[in-house]
């Protein structure tokens, strides 16, 4: 990967660039969460504003990535930013079906546990196949 940094033009390096930052944001702010999320679960800190701070840093790590992608957005070519609002936007439809019909699922109770991680996941996997997908099919 290394030699492909290197040998790469400008625009590829920086896109390389662009991608890996981009992903080392999205497991910083996994990482915050999934603190929050497990210290409320086994009681960590019983202190309401240590937990009212680590949900305030969860969400400005969240607000720097959401920033540091629409940077990124802007820095793609015109292909690779169609292939993102296709990505997105499927990603936003999957997510909003899905939604109604897990809502309908608790409604019926055919779901009992129900967790908001399940939709967030929904999310992340059809963004994510959407992508690759539009990858390919670009290709």
């Amino acid at each position: 990967m290394i030699k492909q940094i290197l040998s790469s033009n400008n625009y590829d390096s920086r896109s390389i660039r662009d991608n890996l930052i981009m992903v080392a944001w999205i497991f910083i702010w996994m990482a915050s969460l999934t603190v929050s999320d497990k210290a409320a679960l086994y009681g960590w800190w019983s202190a309401t504003w240590i937990t009212t701070l680590s949900i305030a840093i969860n969400v400005a790590f969240g607000i720097v990535m959401m920033v540091y992608f629409m940077r990124m957005l802007r820095n793609m070519d015109d292909l690779q930013r169609k292939i993102q609002l296709d990505a997105l936007s499927m990603a936003l439809g999957i997510s909003l079906v899905g939604c109604a019909a897990y809502s309908l699922m608790v409604t019926w109770g055919i779901i009992v546990d129900e967790e908001v991680s399940d939709i967030f996941m929904l999310m992340c996997v059809a963004y994510s196949v959407s992508v690759m997908i539009g990858v390919v099919r670009y290709r």
